[in-house]
């Protein structure tokens, strides 16, 4: 059954979109059925959306039921792997 990840974001488009990329790219290289939508963390219908786990970028001020793993590695390109192991061990 294919899993959700929401890349949430209030900032730069352009961090967003590498994010979405990468995390897709890890899901498939490991044989992980994924679907990675981005989003603005402000504007996005977040229930509508219904991640199973969400890579916030930027400031973590959202409160949800809905585990929320930290994307500042994919600002600094340093331990995106490691941050994509933590998203796929909250997808099993």
């Amino acid at each position: 059954m294919e899993k959700k990840i929401l890349v949430a974001t209030g900032t730069s488009v352009h961090k967003l979109e590498f994010a979405v990329d990468y995390i897709k790219e890890y899901c498939v290289k490991k044989g992980i059925d994924v679907e990675v939508e981005g989003a603005n963390l402000y504007t996005a219908d977040i229930e509508a959306i219904n991640p199973d786990v969400i890579v916030l970028i930027g400031p973590n001020n959202i409160k949800l039921d809905i585990p929320i793993v930290v994307g500042t590695p994919f600002i600094t390109k340093m331990g995106m792997e490691a941050t994509c192991d933590k998203v796929i061990q909250h997808l099993k």
